[in-house]
């Protein structure tokens, strides 16, 4: 099937293979388990794989509130146009502006994990010591990105699967390596509160502190989103994708932070993270198989930029749509002739992605920046998580009233709400319930940040309803006439159901 081209995106671009591994590779799988679940030991300490379970059953009900609303509304303002569908335009926009700042995040992130890695691996090597090897890490991490960004979706699907396939091959067999390893400290009891005894985060507030971290792993499930209009078959593309890269990877970060919690122990788990100089898997790879760790580097770095493509191709599409829908400047509407990338879109992230990664690995240094800037994006992420669970029963009880399913279009989005809420207010610092505990510093930082970008957004939505009212329709939102979100314009019935089958 070719590309339409005539206008904005490439359509019917990305197979239900690639989409699917757009947001595996965004996820991360390898830096994911490496790196950003492992930052919870600290707080759940050897009961972090039951912070795992946790976060792995929240994004699988919010997964499945985004695929049923998958099925009616394909647009490349991705979560923002299912607010925009179920609620007011105006919730639309605020979700589009949350999911610019939580992939925005998202870049520096995995820039400064990047950074990290090569600095540790490098300094010392051509004369250059730590702090410069890292800064040509991150930045030649941004750059490979930027270049699979602009080459556009096909492109960057397809280097995303074949780094997101070997990245979860390697951790598998590590991880297969150490649960053997650990012989008779194999046990099922890091799966409840048993060793969740660090001071201050005991027992359960320690599970839920830890899954701030591991809702952190799991963020980027949903970039497969913002393709519905590049995908095939999208309403059931987007569907599958979000679903089956939930569960996926999910079942890998419960298996590879099980096999770290029972080979390290338990009750030594919380110091994890400072094993090995603040890197306990390169470490323990050096254990296992000598020189061999360097195949644990290439996959780890090659994990983080495959990431890095994901969030970005994220943050453009939807920074695309708001330019389209003119909530944005509307320069960010402009595609290349040829690639049919959003180029201004990629300029713009890109350039703050440079700055901010420059900042914060200069100010607080890149493993607390990537911490910083990873418990940034987690708060960010989840209130939109929760605004899509609400929307779901609203949309289908609205629009769609014949077709609700008490199970699938209620039951399943609140228990989301019911997981994704403790973790919210752990990673906001909101200690309202007794099971809540602030994080520490920079990272209780990060829900001031989050309230000032919105508050921005608030601002932002005032103007614009005020001023530009229509640009606040839904339906420029969406932006695809192929899914109109009004049923009496629906395609016919026969039509309707083949997209649903």
């Amino acid at each position: 099937m070719t590309a339409d081209v005539s206008d904005g995106l490439a359509r019917n671009s990305v197979t239900l293979g690639e989409a699917t591994f757009v947001s595996i590779a965004t996820m991360a799988p390898g830096v994911g388990a490496a790196f950003a679940v492992i930052a919870g030991a600290g707080f759940a300490g050897g009961a972090l794989p039951a912070s795992v379970v946790f976060a792995l059953l929240g994004c699988l009900f919010v997964a499945i509130a985004i695929g049923q609303l998958a099925k009616r509304v394909t647009s490349a303002a991705g979560m923002s146009s299912y607010l925009a569908a179920a609620f007011h335009g105006g919730a639309g926009f605020l979700a589009g502006w949350g999911t610019l700042l939580v992939y925005a995040a998202a870049l520096p992130y995995l820039a400064l994990l990047v950074g990290n890695m090569v600095g540790t691996s490098f300094a010392g090597a051509l004369g250059l010591g730590y702090t410069a090897w890292w800064i040509i890490g991150a930045l030649v991490c941004i750059a490979l990105a930027l270049v699979m960004n602009y080459l556009g979706a096909q492109f960057g699907t397809r280097v995303g699967m074949l780094l997101g396939a070997a990245e979860i091959l390697v951790m598998l067999v590590i991880s297969i390596w150490m649960v053997v390893a650990a012989g008779d400290r194999n046990t099922l009891s890091v799966f409840w509160t048993n060793h969740a005894t660090v001071e201050g985060f005991s027992g359960i507030s320690g599970i839920i502190a830890g899954a701030v971290y591991a809702f952190l792993a799991f963020i980027g499930f949903d970039a497969a989103a913002p393709l519905g209009e590049e995908a095939r078959d999208p309403r059931r593309t987007i569907k599958w994708a979000v679903i089956g890269s939930v569960l996926l990877v999910g079942i890998f970060f419960v298996f590879t932070t099980y096999a770290s919690a029972v080979y390290f122990g338990p009750d030594d788990y919380a110091g994890f993270l400072a094993y090995g100089d603040g890197d306990p898997w390169m470490e323990i790879t050096r254990t296992f198989w000598g020189a061999g760790w360097v195949i644990l580097l290439i996959t780890l770095l090659s994990s983080g930029l495959a990431s890095a493509n994901g969030a970005a191709m994220a943050t453009t599409r939807v920074a695309w749509a708001m330019g389209r829908a003119g909530t944005l400047p509307r320069f960010l509407n402009k595609t290349h002739h040829r690639f049919r990338s959003p180029v201004a879109a990629i300029a713009v992230v890109f350039s703050v992605a440079v700055a901010v990664t420059l900042g914060m690995g200069l100010v607080f240094g890149p493993v607390s920046g990537f911490m910083f800037t990873g418990t940034v994006l987690t708060v960010a992420v989840l209130p939109i998580y929760m605004a899509v669970c609400v929307a779901c029963p609203v949309y289908y009880l609205r629009f769609r009233r014949s077709e609700f399913r008490v199970l699938v279009h209620l039951v399943v989005p609140v228990l989301g709400l019911l997981f994704l809420f403790p973790t919210f207010c752990a990673g906001a610092g909101i200690t309202a319930f007794s099971f809540v505990a602030a994080l520490s510093y920079p990272m209780s930082l990060a829900g001031y940040c989050v309230a000032a970008w919105w508050v921005m957004g608030l601002a932002i939505l005032g103007y614009l309803a005020v001023r530009f009212p229509e640009r606040l329709d839904p339906n420029l939102i969406v932006g695809d006439p192929d899914a109109p979100t009004n049923p009496e314009t629906d395609p016919d019935p026969q039509t309707r159901e083949a997209a649903l089958a």
